[in-house]
C-alpha cells in the first residue's frame, strides 16, 4: 500500500505535480518555438501615404517575395556621375587596396572604427548579414570597411577586428591609412560626414563622429546609392539590388519624377541652405552617433515632412531614405544588435568560448542525472552514488564557469549578459523558459548539498524524501540551461525584442 501522500511511483504527490507542471511548461515552450521558428515578422513601414518615397521593397526578404512598387507618386534620387578619386590604403591582411584594384567590380563601402561603442558594431553586423545573404547568389560583390580612426586602428588592430566579423578576407576588406587621405576620400569622394571629436565631445567609444551610411559603388568606381547601415529597410533594399531582384542604380545628374499613370507630377521642393560651419545633415552627434540627420530633429522639418531632403552642403550626393529614427521596435532592434555585437567585439576569446562549455556541462549533468535515477530504480546503489557525485561535480564546474563568464562580461564589456534577439512571440517563449530556470537554479546547490548530507549520514528516509523534490528541479535547470544557450546563440529568430541572460 502507498501512503496518501505518495504517488504509485514512490514520488511524493507535491514533487510529482510540481515536476509535471514544469515539464508541461517546457513542452509548451518547445511547441511554440517549433511553430514560430523561421517565421518572419511583418515589416514595419514608416511614413504616411502622402510622403514621397523611393520605390521600396519589403523589409524582410523571402524566396517567393517580389519587389513592392509604390502605388502613389514617387521620386527617384540619384548620384551625380562622379568617379571616386584614386586611393590606395593598407589592407589588414597584408598588401594594398586601391580603386584601380576594384575596377570592374561592384562593391559596398562602410565606415567604422574599432573603439566605437555605438553604431559601428551595428553597421558591421549589417555588413556581415549582407555579405552572408548575398555571397551565394552574387559572389563577385566586394565589401570594404574603411576605418575613420586610423590613428588607433593600425593594420594589426583592423586585422583583429576583421576576424570578429568574417573569414572571407578575399571579398571583405578592412583598410586603414593616413587620416587626411581617408577623410578626404570620405568627404570629397563619398560625400559623407566624418570628424574627429576633440575636447569635451571626445569620450571613450566616441572618438570620431561619422556618417552611419554604407555606399554602393559600381564597376566604374562611381557611387550610385547610399543606405543606412543601422536601418533594416535600407539594408534589405541594398540586398535586393545586389542579388538582382531590384534594378541596379544608374548614376545621373538630376532628380526624376513620375506618377502612377505616367502623367506630369507637380511637386514643390524647398531647398534650405546651411552655413558652411554647420555640421552636414548626415552627421551624428558626439553623444550618441545614432542620428544620421540633425535636420530630422529641427522644427523646420515638421513643415517639410512630404519632401525629400538632400544631403549636406559639402557637395555630397543625394541618395536613399535619410530617416534613421524609425519605430520604437526598430530602435529596440538596433539596441539589441548593438549590445550583442559589442560583447562579441570586446570579449576575449577564452571568455567567448565559455557559453558552449557551460551548455556542454549542463547537458552532461542531465545525462548523469538520468543515469543515476535509472541506477537507483534498478537497485544499483554504488552506481547511483557515483553518478550523482559526478552530476554534482559537473554542476559545480558549470557554476564556476558561469560566474567566470559573467565576471569577464563585466570587466571587458561593461555588460551583464547577452540579450535574446527574437520576435515578440519567441521572446515570450524565451522568458517563459528563462525565469523558472533562474529562480529554480538558486535552490539546486542548497537542495543537492542537503541531499548528500543525508546520504553520507545514512539518513535514508530523509534522503529519499528530499531527493524526490531535488531531482526534478535539478533536471529542469540542466535541460533548460541547454535550451537557453541554443536560443541565445544558435536559433535565428526574426529580430525584434531583447532579454538578458
Amino acid at each position: 500500500m502507498h501512503s496518501p501522500d505518495e504517488h504509485p511511483s514512490g514520488v511524493s504527490r507535491f514533487a510529482f505535480v510540481a515536476g509535471a507542471l514544469l515539464w508541461i511548461a517546457v513542452a509548451l515552450s518547445l511547441f511554440a518555438v517549433w511553430r514560430n521558428h523561421g517565421r518572419d515578422v511583418a515589416p514595419v513601414l514608416q511614413g504616411t501615404p502622402s510622403e514621397l518615397t523611393q520605390n521600396t521593397a519589403a523589409v524582410e526578404e523571402t524566396p517567393s517575395e517580389e519587389a513592392t512598387e509604390a502605388s502613389t507618386a514617387s521620386v527617384k534620387l540619384s548620384f551625380p556621375a562622379r568617379r571616386l578619386p584614386d586611393f590606395e590604403f593598407d589592407e589588414c591582411m597584408g598588401g594594398k587596396l586601391s580603386l584601380e584594384g576594384l575596377k570592374g567590380q561592384r562593391w559596398v563601402a562602410s565606415f567604422v572604427f574599432t573603439r566605437c561603442t555605438s553604431t559601428c558594431p551595428v553597421i558591421s553586423r549589417s555588413m556581415k548579414d549582407l555579405h552572408d545573404r548575398v555571397v551565394r547568389s552574387s559572389p563577385e560583390v566586394k565589401y570594404v570597411s574603411f576605418t575613420v580612426d586610423p590613428k588607433y586602428d593600425t593594420v594589426e588592430v583592423m586585422k583583429n577586428y576583421s576576424e570578429i566579423w568574417t573569414t572571407d578576407h578575399e571579398n571583405w576588406k578592412f583598410v586603414t591609412g593616413p587620416q587626411q587621405n581617408l577623410y578626404e576620400l570620405i568627404v570629397n569622394g563619398f560625400g559623407l560626414y566624418v570628424k574627429e571629436n576633440l575636447g569635451e565631445s571626445r569620450m571613450p567609444g566616441f572618438e570620431v563622429a561619422h556618417s552611419n551610411r554604407v555606399v554602393l559603388v559600381n564597376e566604374d568606381g562611381i557611387p550610385v546609392g547610399t543606405f543606412l547601415g543601422t536601418n533594416d529597410d535600407d539594408m534589405a533594399r541594398l540586398r535586393r539590388i545586389l542579388t538582382g531582384r531590384d534594378e541596379f542604380p544608374e548614376p545621373g545628374p538630376s532628380l526624376s519624377f513620375s506618377s502612377a499613370d505616367g502623367s506630369a507630377l507637380p511637386i514643390q521642393i524647398q531647398v534650405i541652405p546651411v552655413d558652411d560651419s554647420d555640421a552636414p545633415a548626415d552627421a551624428p552627434s558626439a553623444s550618441d552617433e545614432e542620428s544620421d540627420s540633425k535636420a530630422d530633429n529641427s522644427a523646420d522639418d515638421s513643415e517639410d515632412d512630404d519632401v525629400p531632403k538632400q544631403n549636406d552642403s559639402s557637395g555630397g550626393p543625394v541618395g536613399s531614405s535619410d530617416s534613421d529614427t524609425g519605430s520604437g521596435q526598430q530602435v529596440k532592434l538596433r539596441s539589441v544588435a548593438e549590445h550583442n555585437a559589442t560583447i562579441d567585439q570586446r570579449l576575449p576569446e577564452w571568455a567567448a568560448a565559455l557559453p558552449p562549455v557551460n551548455a556542454s556541462l549542463n547537458l552532461l549533468a542531465t545525462l548523469t542525472l538520468m543515469a543515476g535515477f535509472r541506477a537507483i530504480r534498478s537497485g544499483r546503489k554504488n552506481a547511483h552514488r557515483n553518478l550523482m557525485v559526478t552530476s554534482f561535480v559537473v554542476s559545480t564546474l558549470f557554476l564556476i564557469c558561469y560566474l567566470t563568464y559573467h565576471y569577464a562580461l563585466g570587466k571587458y564589456t561593461g555588460e551583464h549578459g547577452r540579450r535574446f534577439d527574437g520576435s515578440p512571440v519567441a521572446s515570450l517563449v524565451y522568458q517563459f523558459v528563462l525565469w523558472p530556470h533562474v529562480l529554480l537554479a538558486v535552490f539546486v546547490p542548497i537542495l543537492a548539498i542537503r541531499v548528500f548530507q543525508h546520504a553520507f549520514a545514512e539518513r535514508w528516509n530523509e534522503h529519499r524524501r528530499l531527493a524526490r523534490i531535488t531531482f526534478p528541479i535539478w533536471m529542469f535547470v540542466s535541460v533548460t540551461g541547454v535550451i537557453i544557450y541554443g536560443m541565445l546563440y544558435h536559433w535565428p529568430w526574426p529580430a525584434e525584442a531583447g532579454s538578458q541572460a
